[in-house]
């Protein structure tokens, strides 16, 4: 097929397409994608916020919707579409797994507002908010801290009575010893706000210089 035949292709199978629906599907898929932009902000709990990223899943489901809509339903159209777009990479890494599920809820997004499936973009799109939201509430998380003792000849059974008293689960993740020096550090799980007592417990032992408490989220290295 020759560009022109493309694109007389193009013109005349998409004349059906109101200009009032082309207007309605990009405006209400702006809307929605400033809605998983409003809520990937407000639900963000990682080291750093990329408005960057933010911006690019609205540009994601803009795109995506406007190719939907020059597709339509021609199966050999979309196939060459799929092709051509092989070519593209995102070469920005992604170190939060979440940022996949929302660049997905973007093309979501697109997908159903191109193809005038306008009710299964915004019911989903509210579906996956109030699960997000539930999530990032913390109601299932049990206080997860990890517990960084540093100090030298320390009395590690003391200090593993102490954690007892305080915790409802603890876990020796990392132990370090240099020839003047130990370092350990507990995965463990508050009983209420007994964090102080905890700390100032560990501090008083003899040999122990410094006692860290640090908000855990499932990953450690090393």
């Amino acid at each position: 097929m020759s560009k022109r035949e493309l694109l007389n292709y193009l013109i005349e199978n998409n004349m059906g397409i109101p200009i009032p629906q082309i207007v309605l599907s990009m405006a209400l898929t702006v809307l929605l994608s400033l809605f998983v932009y409003w809520v990937y902000k407000k639900t963000y709990n990682g080291v750093m916020y990329s408005k960057n990223f933010n911006v690019t899943i609205i540009l994601i489901s803009t795109v995506t919707a406007m190719v939907m809509m020059v597709i339509g339903s021609n199966l050999a159209l979309s196939l060459g579409m799929v092709g051509a777009l092989s070519i593209i990479r995102f070469r920005a890494s992604i170190k939060d797994p979440k940022d996949i599920a929302f660049l997905f809820w973007g093309i979501g997004v697109g997908l159903s507002c191109g193809t005038g499936i306008y009710i299964v973009g915004i019911v989903g799109s509210v579906f996956i908010a109030c699960i997000l939201f539930i999530l990032n509430r913390g109601l299932y998380d049990e206080s997860c801290y990890l517990l960084i003792i540093k100090g030298e000849k320390i009395d590690f059974k003391s200090i593993e009575d102490i954690i007892g008293k305080y915790t409802k689960m603890d876990r020796i993740r990392m132990k370090n010893s240099t020839h003047n020096t130990v370092e350990a550090t507990y995965e463990v799980r508050l009983k209420g706000e007994g964090d102080t007592k905890l700390l100032k417990e560990i501090y008083s032992l003899q040999g122990v210089k410094n006692v860290n408490l640090v908000s855990y989220n499932g990953e450690i290295a090393g």
